[in-house]
């Protein structure tokens, strides 16, 4: 099975929400996970375990320049393969698999009505 570095990461992102779920103890839940980790190759599973140990989460999101766990800005050559997507990134500080998810941006808002004066005039 040919298998992309990003789909990887997708579906250890994946893992993650379930295990961090609401009920990842339900037979669902447990079967789901089971079959993510079938999927995923032992070396990048282990090292999601070991985060994941240690109260971390394996897998970060990034929206825009920072690792949203660490805080950290990304360097510049790192924001640049997570937009090529062609290999596996870490974060040089946290060391969590990252994901690039772009911010979906919000359709613009109407302009707001201006509001009609009132052509009553108050009477004392």
């Amino acid at each position: 099975m040919n298998v992309s570095s990003v789909e990887v990461i997708e579906w250890l992102y994946s893992l993650q929400q379930i295990e961090l779920g609401e009920d990842p103890t339900s037979k669902k839940n447990q079967k789901t996970i089971a079959e993510i980790r079938e999927k995923l190759p032992a070396n990048i599973l282990g090292h999601y375990d070991r985060l994941m140990k240690r109260g971390k989460k394996g897998v970060s999101l990034v929206r825009g320049t920072n690792c949203p766990e660490c805080h950290m800005t990304l360097p510049s050559g790192t924001r640049a393969q997570l937009l090529r997507a062609e290999d596996i990134v870490l974060c040089d500080t946290c060391a969590r698999y990252l994901l690039y998810k772009p911010e979906e941006q919000a359709a613009p808002a109407a302009p707001a009505k201006p509001k009609k004066a009132s052509s009553k005039k108050k009477t004392e």
